[in-house]
């Protein structure tokens, strides 16, 4: 009976290895329409969260303190809302609409729209012009022009002086009619500033000012929605309902999961960008100090999967890394050999680094029979039987590289802060900032073509070659940019605090001087909520790794209890909705405790 029992383990292990070996892939525009549900879903969510108004952002824009409005930021109709408008919908994207990526963007993008057009207020015509005028001039903010437009100076301080001017003698009038600001509730429950004929002697017209958040929304929403997107592949991957085409590709190919891992290691090289931004300048030793701290706990986690892959007799994948190797060691090495090429960033830009590391080792691959050695050479030493996690690394760090030069255009306010190392305490420049990743990512598509049309190298995420360091980094260029994009579209309409108070005072003014007998009708402007980055995005990005390493526990455990590969797609996606929903609710509750987990 026992010997039965190991028989059936071992020929399930078997059919386990062979259920993941042996991709071919599918097509790039595929892979980049399934990811697309990262951003459709965020319009949808910010759409609920800005235009409904039982939404928790609402419920936050009335509450009166900061503890309650924490409150609802954190309570469970809040993860509720974030699960199922961002992670739900990439859930199945991946697998029961794996075949219909595009209508399901689409889908997700219509019922935005319809959230807007059914739950969203209306504008008055004096909202309208006054949101207009101040479109881009914040005035109630501390607006800085750009560097580029200090020989008008002269004339925009002309044109202040004139809004000051105008806003004086409009103050004046209104202490004249009088009027007072107040907070109250329109039919729909939206939140709203109101005007009525009481006098309030002495109240001057005062926008509210908004804190801006300190984070940077796009880019925090793409890094949780590919955190998010990698979780549930690593686990769907062993189900039939995950297609087979989203797999790893064994040599030569494109797929889901090929795109999934390089762009964890680039969003982590964005990510690091923050350490080179700094004025100070640390010595070479304390850099690789720091890089070692880093590193080392990396390293450790990669020998515990080891470990504990061959105590468990887990199925492998052998040509993926090789015998000893996985995906944590490539993480582990990655700081140290960036510190090392830190030096040379003194001189040369970090894209400019990474693409000569990704031609060099090109080179090696192709002329001088690496690209042979790692396909067929014989497994006798540590080398040779690691040999495609070893020489892949040189791929990945290339790909690292160019993330932390996108991180360096990305993170500061000013896309250009690291070489003018001029002062930072300005606005974002999101328009400027668009131009530069546009510009950045036509040129990385002309280097993929070059490489992939021209050169035919085919893309190779096992050796990570030429083509697949192009279309990993132009990708993701350009996946941050459609973040950017549509975070500027969400809020480009949004009236600044001082057009919302303007257009309150003319319209209370324009029915006084209307010389009616009747009662003055009370002028409403709907206030809607600020964008923000969703909650649960941000708990997943406050402990990235923590949630990687629970992912690939948990999909441990799965496997070992779950005979994944019979099981019927309805029960497993409901195993895939468990699993995942388990792994955010744990980085909800570390970020709503105040946890931050430093591995």
């Amino acid at each position: 009976m026992g010997s039965e029992s190991t028989a059936a383990a071992a020929a399930y292990k078997a059919e386990k290895e062979a259920w993941v070996t042996g991709h071919t892939g599918g097509s790039m525009s595929e892979a980049t329409l399934v990811t697309a549900a990262a951003l459709t879903t965020f319009i949808l969510w910010a759409s609920i969260q800005k235009y409904h108004p039982q939404s928790p952002a609402h419920q936050m824009l009335l509450a009166g303190s900061k503890q309650a409005k924490t409150r609802i930021r954190n309570s469970l109709g809040s993860y509720l809302l974030d699960f199922s408008t961002l992670v739900v919908p990439m859930l199945l994207s991946c697998t029961l609409f794996a075949d219909y990526a595009y209508l399901w963007s689409f889908a997700t993008l219509a019922f935005a729209a319809v959230v807007k057009s059914v739950c969203g207020p209306s504008e008055d015509e004096i909202l309208k012009k006054e949101k207009k005028r101040f479109k881009w001039k914040d005035s109630d903010d501390d607006f800085t022009e750009d560097d580029e437009e200090e020989k008008n100076s002269k004339t925009s301080k002309r044109e202040d002086s004139s809004l000051i001017q105008e806003q004086q003698q409009q103050d004046e009038q209104d202490r004249q009619d009088g009027f007072r600001q107040r907070k109250g509730h329109s039919k729909s429950d939206h939140a709203t500033l109101e005007l009525d004929d009481s006098v309030a002697a002495g109240k001057k017209l005062k926008a509210t000012k908004h804190e801006d958040n300190p984070h940077k929304i796009f880019l925090s929403v793409y890094r949780a929605g590919m955190m998010i997107m990698t979780c549930i592949a690593i686990l769907a991957v062993d189900f039939p309902i995950f297609p087979r085409r989203f797999g790893k590709v064994e040599v030569y190919g494109t797929s889901l999961m090929d795109l999934g891992v390089g762009s964890f290691v680039f969003s982590s090289g964005v990510v690091s960008a923050r350490g080179y931004l700094k004025k100070e300048t640390l010595p070479f030793a304390k850099q690789m100090v720091i890089a070692l701290r880093t590193s080392i706990p990396l390293l450790v986690l990669g020998l515990g999967r080891y470990i504990s892959t061959k105590g468990v007799d887990y199925q492998e994948h052998v040509t993926e890394y090789g015998m000893h190797w996985n995906f944590f060691f490539t993480l582990g090495f990655l700081p140290i050999f960036v510190t090392l090429f830190r030096s040379l960033a003194n001189y040369v830009r970090f894209s400019i680094l990474g693409t000569g590391v990704a031609l060099v080792y090109q080179y090696f691959l192709s002329y001088r029979g690496l690209e042979d050695y790692i396909q067929h050479a014989p497994r006798v030493d540590v080398v040779s039987m690691n040999k495609e996690g070893i020489f892949s690394f040189a791929g990945y760090l290339a790909i690292f590289l160019v993330g932390v030069d996108v991180g360096l255009y990305v993170l500061p306010n000013d896309p250009y802060f690291f070489m003018r190392r001029k002062s930072n305490k300005k606005k974002a420049k999101k328009g400027k900032l668009a131009m530069v990743l546009l510009s950045l990512f036509f040129l990385l598509c002309m280097g993929f073509i070059t490489s992939y049309g021209i050169l035919h190298v085919p893309v190779s995420r096992q050796m990570a070659n030429l083509s697949y360091f192009f279309w990993v980094i132009t990708f993701n260029t350009g996946y941050i940019l459609c973040f950017l994009l549509a975070e500027i579209a969400i809020t480009i309409n949004e009236p600044s605090a001082l057009a919302i108070a303007r257009a309150q005072a003319k319209a209370n003014l324009s029915t006084a001087s209307s010389g009616s007998s009747k009662k003055r009708v009370v002028a409403a402007t709907v206030q809607l909520p600020p964008l923000s980055c969703p909650p649960l995005l941000e708990a997943v990005n406050k402990n990235g790794l923590a949630v990687f390493l629970v992912a690939n526990v948990m999909t441990g455990l799965v496997n070992m209890t779950v005979k994944t590969l019979y099981t019927p797609n309805l029960q497993a996606l409901g195993i895939l909705t468990a699993y995942i929903a388990a792994v955010t609710g744990l980085a909800w509750t570390w970020n709503v405790q105040g946890w931050k987990l430093k591995l």
